[in-house]
């Protein structure tokens, strides 16, 4: 499958003071598109710089013909130098990438950012975290012993933190029609599990739909950390349109102490104002009928017609017979 996929991205701060989320897709002058999405620690501003380095580094190095999985080596290394400066010592990152070229892709990984494939029927987790979470899970501990222990927010491997790092590659894996590929940060991921992912995606209206209803979505369920999705559509995963439509905008939050930054603004302007497609419509005007109905005070039973008049009441006509008797006695005494 040969055909430019269609791609959106979103990134927000959310509930953190700053930024430390980085997100790339873009195409590159060999044809290739890279999808990346880092997910950067070390504070305020070191944690931005690593995220941001690492994939500036990432794109030029495949630019220059390395392979993905070289290109994020020397994305570690150059994020390492970097620490080395006052200010910036221990920061590090996580990087996901995916690399497609043609009707065929790569994936590389490093950290707890993750790729997964959806389609009509099930999303697939294709990396693998490298955190404490994941690994103790894997030597038998339950999901509750391990995300109970202190080191549950630990990785075992991220970009820039030691001088060398094991990368994770996967693929190559052939294009199918009708799927899409999803990048994201734990922000996301951990807000929300992979069926809540699949069924927020089924339910929204394109790529840039689906990113911003995700973000917004792992927001709304309570999300404290910064938030990016990165989405690569080929073809058209069939959608579960209806009145629960997903907007196809969000407005991310704008309080002074949760500053949003949307990664994605630049992609697909046209989309920015999304019309209701008739499904939509006919739901909306079917839910308008049924409200006027509720609405409606309920027929009568036992009553007159509608369209009948009804006569005097029997009181009225007696008091009425009552004064005339009354008149003709007084004006015959009289």
């Amino acid at each position: 499958m040969a055909d430019k996929p269609r791609t959106a991205t979103e990134s927000i701060a959310g509930r953190r003071p700053c930024q430390e989320d980085s997100v790339l897709c873009e195409p590159l002058a060999n044809g290739r598109l890279l999808v990346a999405v880092a997910d950067g620690m070390g504070g305020h501003a070191a944690g931005e710089v690593a995220s941001a380095l690492a994939l500036e580094v990432l794109q030029s190095e495949l630019e220059a013909g390395a392979e993905l999985g070289e290109a994020v080596r020397r994305a570690n290394t150059a994020v390492h130098e970097k620490s080395r400066e006052p200010g910036k010592h221990g920061m590090g990152t996580t990087l996901v990438a995916m690399l497609l070229d043609g009707g065929s892709y790569h994936l590389a990984n490093v950290g707890d950012s993750r790729a997964y494939l959806l389609t009509e029927n099930g999303i697939r987790q294709l990396t693998n975290d490298h955190s404490f979470v994941a690994e103790a899970m894997a030597r038998g501990q339950s999901e509750e012993e391990a995300t109970s222990s202190k080191w549950k927010d630990a990785l075992t491997r991220s970009i820039g933190t030691d001088e060398a790092v094991e990368v994770d590659t996967f693929g190559p894996f052939d294009v199918e029609a009708d799927t899409a590929m999803l990048l994201c940060s734990d922000g996301l991921y951990k807000s929300l599990s992979d069926i809540q992912l699949l069924d927020i995606f089924s339910r929204s209206g394109g790529p840039r739909g689906a990113a911003q209803s995700l973000v917004s979505e792992a927001y709304e369920a309570g999300s404290d950390d910064n938030i990016t999705a990165a989405i690569a559509e080929f073809g058209e995963v069939p959608r579960r349109l209806s009145a629960g439509t997903m907007p196809l905008e969000w407005e991310p939050p704008s309080d002074d102490d949760s500053p949003a930054a949307s990664a994605g603004e630049e992609e697909e302007n046209a989309e920015k104002t999304a019309e209701p497609d008739q499904a939509d419509a006919e739901s909306i005007s079917e839910s308008h009928e049924a409200a006027e109905a509720d609405r409606a005070p309920p027929a009568a039973t036992g009553g007159p017609a509608a369209d009948e008049q009804p006569g005097l009441p029997a009181g009225l006509i007696l008091g009425t017979i009552a004064v005339v008797v009354l008149l003709v006695i007084l004006a015959v005494v009289m």
